[in-house]
């Protein structure tokens, strides 16, 4: 009977623990799945991101060169405009200006229109405009580009004017104007993003018109027909973007190409232009380059997951090591981080930069005749107030004691807020009877930033012991 009660015991135990390990090992499959679709997912908003970043950057090169572009155009107009203003505007001189290579980029011919609405062009004939435009409606604009427009030589098809007035003693005696044929601008303003795969647009959202559409080329004809917005952006946002002149990023299924195209758009700054830079998402997600290290992750996240389930008393090890770790990394006098932390950091801004770095550098005045004079706790003293000074203004994880008497701190902000936060700090120090040097810089490579605050510091030193009437040689 006893055996028997022992057996019942047995069998219940090994039935108590197969359920827990079941319940374990299922707990544990769902920890990894969760962890793949996670890691998918993170992947997939990586390259969206990495993507939409791309796309943002090069939009506004491209409007910044669309811009520069057409605004060189009207100031080599202007020019020639000036040198006509000089001759008769009717001259044999004037046709030969006109005739001439003039080496104006996207400007494929000239002309001028009469008040009479004559219009000479570029071969010296004289001929009517065919696109309805007249002398007086352009003399009322002065210089300006247009919209697209038909062409007064070939109505059917649609091209851009920049329209100069040519005036003699005040008055516009007729207008000189350069053609842009739109066909030609893919051919200056190109990118080479994705492998090529972007394409550019310039939009006029007064008449919804694509002056420039590198996709559809000539045929434009579902252009701005219903597209359907990729969920998590929104259609109104856009046109309220259009609305007010600003610059954004949205989605949206291209019939033609039967996907989803991320777009980034800009102003151009040229009447209601905007410019759009696209590319398929198939390719958004070629460019996934860092793949190989998310997947690297994910296998090292199923590992600690594992690890974690049979290894309970890692958590303590960990603690430890979490201490010691602290305690390499952590001045002992003040509680800021030490020289070991600091160098660390440097490494780390080497691989990874980051925009707009900004670094003050720090040296105590008279630590040294204070040790001498009063014993190092009256240092000790001095360093901890001036440490307690910075981290006030700066924040714990933002200042390092890199040396007895020399402090240095990284924030990722603007110049101005940095120097007036350190002057701050270091008024804050006087207040206490001691005195600080600081030095700050700003730019985008860490040891850079670092030399000039160093350099800046030591030119306050210079100030600071000159005013105290000691001419002794720095330390």
């Amino acid at each position: 009977m006893e055996f028997k009660n022992e057996l019942k015991n047995l069998l219940r135990k090994i039935k108590r623990q197969g359920k827990e390990n079941l319940i374990a090992a299922v707990s544990l499959k769902i920890l990894l799945v969760i962890g793949f679709f996670a890691v998918l997912w993170l992947l997939r908003s990586y390259t969206t991101d990495f993507c939409l970043r791309t796309l943002e950057q090069e939009t506004k090169e491209v409007q910044e060169n669309v811009h520069l572009q057409i605004s060189f155009v009207q100031s080599r107009l202007e020019v020639l405009g000036n040198i006509i203003e000089k001759e008769d505007i009717t001259s044999e001189r004037t046709i030969e200006i006109l005739k001439s290579d003039t080496g104006i980029d996207l400007v494929s011919r000239l002309g001028i229109i009469f008040p009479d609405d004559r219009v000479l062009n570029q071969d010296g004939t004289l001929s009517k405009p065919i696109n309805g435009i007249t002398f007086k409606a352009l003399n009322e604009k002065r210089t300006f580009i247009t919209n697209m427009e038909p062409d007064n030589l070939e109505p059917d098809q649609s091209v851009l004017f920049v329209n100069i007035p040519i005036k003699k003693d005040g008055k516009t005696e007729g207008i000189l104007y350069g053609v842009i044929e739109p066909q030609t601008l893919s051919d200056y303003f190109k990118v080479d993003i994705f492998d090529g795969n972007a394409d550019v647009f310039i939009v006029d959202t007064q008449n919804m018109e694509f002056i420039m559409d590198t996709l559809h080329r000539q045929d434009r004809s579902d252009a701005f027909e219903g597209h359907k917005i990729k969920k998590g952006y929104s259609e109104e946002q856009v046109v309220q973007d259009f609305a007010e002149g600003k610059g954004g990023i949205t989605a949206y299924f291209s019939k033609s190409l039967k996907e989803y195209l991320y777009t980034a758009y800009e102003p151009a700054g040229i009447n209601d232009w905007f410019v759009m830079l696209t590319v398929p998402e198939n390719i958004v997600f070629q460019e996934a380059v860092y793949i190989e290290k998310v997947l690297f992750w994910l296998g090292l996240y199923e590992v600690v997951v594992l690890a974690a389930y049979f290894l309970w008393d890692i958590k303590r090890t960990r603690k430890e090591i979490q201490a010691k770790e602290k305690l390499a990394t952590t001045d002992l006098l003040t509680n800021l981080k030490n020289r070991n932390a600091y160098e660390q950091t440097l490494a780390r801004y080497e691989v990874d930069m980051p925009a707009g770095l900004s670094c003050v550098y720090a040296d105590v005045n008279g630590l040294h005749e204070l040790n001498n004079s009063q014993g190092h706790a009256a240092g000790d003293k001095m360093l901890q107030t001036v440490a307690k000074a910075f981290v006030e203004y700066f924040g714990q994880e933002h200042v390092y004691r890199i040396g007895g008497d020399e402090f240095l701190i990284f924030v990722e902000t603007n110049l101005d807020k940095v120097s007036e936060k350190a002057l701050g700090a270091k008024e804050k120090v006087m207040e206490e009877g001691y005195h600080v040097s600081v030095g700050t810089a700003s730019g985008r490579n860490a040891a850079s930033v670092i030399k000039t605050a160093e350099l800046r510091m030591y030119e306050d030193k210079k100030q600071y012991y000159m005013s105290q009437g000691d001419r002794r040689k720095m330390r």
